[in-house]
Formats: C-alpha cells, structure tokens, sequence
C-alpha cells in the first residue's frame, strides 16, 4: 500500500528496520511556508536510522495532517517514509521544497 501527500511518501513495509530510534511526529518540513507533514495521533511512532531514514507505526487508523494538502487517512500498519526529490537541469539531485 503506498499513500501519498504532497512530496511525502508511505511504504507499507512488513517489520521495522532494526537499531531505528524514536524521534517526533513530523516527516516533513516546508522550507518555504513552514508548514509540515505530521501526525497528531498518540498511537502512532514516528523513528529514524543512522542514514536518517523515517518509519511510520500506526497502531490506530491516524490522520497525516498538512495545512496545503488534504489530510490522509493512515491505515494501521509499518511504512518507510520516503520524500520526493528533483533532478535540475544540471543533473543535481536535491528535495523538493515545499
């Protein structure tokens, strides 16, 4: 299952990577209007790997919340976090920008 809002990406995946830690509830930041990607929802956990890499754990159907963007219903399960990137005219890979 994939679910996408804005430049974020959900990846239903089976199981947590090992050695991930728990960090705060926002995926994304808008660089731009400094609004984000984020969840409210106390039953979901939001956790990074040492190459910065972010899973979702949703234990309760939860609400993936932006300011721009329709609000996304999440489904219980585990997701990798992926954002969506850009290639320039120069060949230079970078995030997009919200």
């Amino acid at each position: 299952m994939k679910i996408r809002q804005g430049d974020v990406l959900l990846i239903s995946i089976d199981k947590l990577p090992s050695k991930v830690v728990e960090k705060d509830k926002t995926l994304a930041y808008g660089e731009v209007t400094g609004h984000s990607h984020r969840f409210e929802n106390s039953a979901v956990c939001v956790f990074k790997d040492a190459s910065e890499r972010q899973f979702v754990q949703v234990e309760q159907e939860s609400t993936l919340i932006h300011e721009e963007h329709a609000h996304a219903q999440v489904p219980v399960g585990i997701y990798e976090v992926r954002i969506q990137r850009e290639v320039d005219l120069l060949g230079e890979v970078r995030t997009v920008l919200d």
